[in-house]
């Protein structure tokens, strides 16, 4: 049965289906009995959310933005670039003159939840460690940010998406918030948010753009890290799974593409620098090495028995797969090496969950360095994982020149007190003549610079030579911070972005080489971001965003970049 919002719902996109069927509007229902497993009646209080915020701190909210807002109609042309100035030109206008993507290339612009939404404390939702890094955590971001208000996306999605769709993209890849659904991580339901996202997927539908759907950004639920300490427990497999398995049997009818888990590389740094003993209880794991690699394991984990059961039982009609984060690395030389330097690099970034495309297990070089720090899979949990993404999904923002570190490998491997334990290896922005691998981005991501030639090697390098088992891919995120965006002190010079449209010509430009002369088969390619949002550590001074957010009006105003990526599509 239907819960009364649920069923509300869905008699208001019934009317709005019967009132629009000459049009062609979709039909849009979910499934009643998702989540039925989900103790409907277990009592968690009012008192107990409470005392999770109270562990976050007070939280920020808008004083205009507190209700789902309903679109206006998009104007037929946004004010973008004129007659002095021109966007930026090819680098391979000749080259490509003939050349077209695939008929069915999967594209679009990105984002996550924690990342976009705001109205952290509205509405049920619980919250992530997120909320309590960026509250309690001093110098976790930058510009001591929070995710607290952003963009208000959580109520102003609808005139987003009606502005997605005068852009033209035929795909959109956000992410869900697993404290939203689950305030505790499991247990009951928020109805609140459920008739959120349920309206968000009809709202997309309605304006014909599919979703590529990521479960989980990065926003693990508060109460899960209180109880058990999160990724680096195995209790936290079967609350994914839980969770996982409720939104796909609910949504998977209009989602062609599920995101198990976005960038599993991101238990490097979370949960080898989280401040224990300060803000969560102590639950046996510190922070540190042994986190990060019961992280990895526990996150692969999740998704490979979250991908069996997609398709061996529940049957789903989409494709499933998680988000690599990884980007090239160029040898500084040809010599032995400085190439067994860059294979180890991509074997501790993309071959720690590359047991996917091979047998299922770590490559030899993580097992010798690591020893005891790196967990064991079964046979059992070997075969669980082979074979369990149905594509390869690639983050790919930039390049590296990796060589030989200083006094070799093994004395490294060796030390687990090395700095550079356990890559062990001399990874720089610096080619081998001395200048600058590519035009820097903002200093608040001061590891990303403009290389796209790389990404074209990469996606080479990726199918044909790291993993020959892939069958098709695709760059899931690609972005640029514009340098300096945040000092301008008008809109109008704000969204002069040319560093970024150069950036996303250039990445294009050489995807599309990709497809047509190397014949990598690239099946799709989302740029990095819908709007200016919250960079995690970063915060929001540093903009990635196609169009630019202003923090205080919460008004989006298209960059020439936004201009930019929409015509490189047409």
């Amino acid at each position: 049965m239907f819960s009364s919002t649920a069923r509300a719902l869905v008699l208001a996109l019934l009317a709005l289906e019967a009132s629009a069927a000459q049009k062609g509007t979709p039909t849009v229902s979910f499934n009643s009995t998702a989540g039925s497993t989900y103790l409907p009646n277990k009592d968690y209080s009012n008192e107990q959310l409470a005392m999770l915020w109270y562990q976050v701190g007070p939280v920020s909210t808008h004083p205009v933005v507190t209700a789902t807002v309903e679109p206006t109609a998009e104007p037929s042309s946004y004010a973008g670039p004129g007659e002095f100035h021109p966007l930026v030109a090819s680098n391979y206008g000749e080259q490509l003159a003939e050349a077209k993507l695939p008929a069915d290339f999967a594209w679009g612009l990105s984002s996550s939840a924690y990342q976009l939404e705001g109205a952290a404390r509205d509405e049920g939702r619980g919250p992530s460690i997120w909320d309590l890094l960026s509250h309690r955590n001093p110098n976790q971001v930058a510009d001591n940010s929070t995710g607290d208000v952003l963009a208000q996306h959580y109520y102003l999605y609808k005139q987003d998406f009606a502005r997605l769709k005068s852009f033209g993209a035929p795909y959109y890849s956000p992410s869900i918030s697993w404290p939203r659904i689950f305030p505790f991580g499991k247990g009951p339901v928020n109805e609140a948010g459920l008739k959120h996202y349920d309206d968000v997927i009809a709202e997309l539908v309605k304006n014909g753009i599919q979703p590529a759907l990521s479960l989980f950004h990065w926003d693990t639920p508060l109460a899960l890290f209180n109880q058990y300490g999160g990724w680096t427990n195995p209790q936290i497999i079967d609350d994914y799974l839980n969770y996982a398995k409720f939104i796909i049997t609910r949504y998977d009818k209009y989602v062609p593409i599920w995101f198990s888990i976005n960038e599993p590389q991101y238990c490097n740094w979370q949960y080898s620098y989280y401040p224990a003993g300060k803000l969560y209880p102590d639950y046996g794991v510190g922070p540190g090495m042994e986190a990060r690699f019961l992280c990895g394991h526990h996150t692969l984990l999740a998704h490979a028995k979250l991908s069996k059961w997609y398709h061996n039982e529940f049957k789903g009609r989409g494709r499933i797969t998680f988000k690599n984060s990884g980007n090239y690395f160029q040898p500084m030389t040809n010599s032995t090496a400085d190439l067994a330097a860059a294979q180890r690099s991509y074997d501790f970034v993309l071959g720690w969950f590359g047991g996917v495309w091979s047998d299922g297990d770590y490559p030899q070089s993580l097992k010798d360095t690591l020893g005891d720090l790196l967990p064991k899979f079964t046979e059992k949990e070997k075969e669980i994982v082979k074979g369990s993404c149905d594509f390869f999904a690639i983050d790919a923002y930039t390049a590296f020149y990796v060589g030989e570190l200083s006094g070799g490998v093994e004395a490294c491997a060796g030390n687990k007190t090395h700095p550079s334990f356990p890559e062990c290896v001399n990874q720089t922005a610096i080619g081998p003549d001395g200048f600058g691998i590519g035009p820097a981005a903002d200093l608040g991501a001061s590891w990303l610079k403009n290389t796209p030639v790389g990404v074209r090697k990469f996606l080479s390098h990726i199918t044909k030579v790291l993993f020959p088992a892939v069958k098709d891919i695709q760059v899931t995120e690609f972005g640029f911070a514009e340098p300096f965006e945040s000092d301008y002190t008008n809109v109008q010079d704000a969204t002069w972005d040319l560093r970024r449209s150069d950036y996303i010509q250039g990445f294009l430009d050489n995807i599309l080489l990709a497809i047509t002369e190397d014949k990598v088969n690239v099946t799709g390619a989302y740029v990095w971001s819908i709007f200016d949002n919250f960079e995690w550590g970063s915060g929001i001074k540093t903009r990635f965003g196609l169009q630019y957010l202003n923090y205080d009006t919460l008004e989006r105003t298209p960059k020439a970049s936004w201009f930019q990526t929409r015509n490189w599509f047409k």
